[in-house]
C-alpha cells in the first residue's frame, strides 16, 4: 500500500515538474519585448468589412508577443485599441512562474488599470492573451468580470508555446454563458513564429471568419 502511495506521489511530482518546466521554457524562449511605441488608439479605419467604429481590439501582453499580434490585427480591423494592464505589475524572470501559478490556484482577479472605454459602444471585441498554464491569464477573467459583454461578439487570439488555444474559446463561452455572447474561432500563433510577419496569417483568419 505504501509503495503504491509513493508511486502515485512520484507521478504527481513528475507531472507538476513537467508543467512547471513547460511554463518556464515557453516564457523564457521567444519574447519580442513590449514595444513602448505601441500605444492605445481610437477610431482607426480598418481594411476589412468590419464596422470599425464599433470594434475594440484589447489585449494583455507580458512579454510583447501578444502585443505584436494585437497590433497587426488592429491594423486590419480598425476601431479602438487598448492594452490590459494590471495595477500591480507581474514579476519578471523566474518569479513569474510561482506568482502566476499561485494566482491561478487561488482563482485570483488582479485589478486592472482604467482602460478609458465605454464598453457599450462596441459590438465586436477582439481579445488577446498569452497562454499561461494551459489557459488564459487570470487578468482576462478580471476583464470579463469588470465589463458587461452581453450580446457582444468576442473573437479571441493567443500566443503560445505549443498548446494552441488550449480550449480557451470553450472556457470563455462557459464563463460568459449568462451574457449571451457569441465567441468566434480564435487565432493561435506560436511564440516561435511571432517574429515573422503576421499580415497574411491574420488576413486568412479574418476571411475564415467571414470578414473581407
Amino acid at each position: 500500500m505504501k509503495k503504491k502511495i509513493l508511486i502515485i506521489f512520484a507521478v504527481i511530482c513528475v507531472i507538476a515538474a513537467g508543467a512547471g518546466y513547460y511554463f518556464y521554457r515557453t516564457q523564457r524562449n521567444v519574447s519580442v519585448g513590449l514595444n513602448k511605441n505601441i500605444q492605445d488608439e481610437n477610431g482607426k479605419k480598418g481594411k476589412t468589412s468590419l464596422d470599425s467604429s464599433k470594434v475594440l481590439v484589447v489585449y494583455f501582453s507580458n512579454g510583447g508577443n501578444t502585443q505584436k499580434l494585437a497590433k497587426e490585427i488592429y491594423n486590419q480591423v480598425g476601431g479602438d485599441f487598448r492594452q490590459i494592464k494590471p495595477v500591480k505589475a507581474y514579476p519578471k524572470g523566474n518569479k513569474l512562474y510561482d506568482y502566476t501559478k499561485n494566482e491561478q490556484e487561488k482563482n485570483g482577479r488582479p485589478k486592472l488599470k482604467d482602460l478609458n472605454i465605454d464598453i457599450s459602444h462596441y459590438d465586436t471585441i477582439f481579445i488577446g492573451y498569452p497562454i499561461w498554464w494551459y489557459t488564459y491569464p487570470q487578468i482576462i477573467l478580471s476583464f470579463f468580470d469588470q465589463y458587461d459583454l452581453s450580446n457582444k461578439t468576442i473573437i479571441p487570439f493567443v500566443t503560445h508555446g505549443g498548446s494552441g488555444m488550449s480550449g480557451t474559446k470553450e472556457d470563455m463561452e462557459e464563463y460568459l454563458k449568462d451574457e449571451n455572447v457569441t465567441v468566434k474561432e480564435g487565432l493561435a500563433v506560436s511564440r516561435t513564429d511571432i517574429e515573422k510577419s503576421q499580415k497574411e496569417t491574420v488576413e486568412d483568419w479574418l476571411k475564415e471568419l467571414g470578414y473581407k
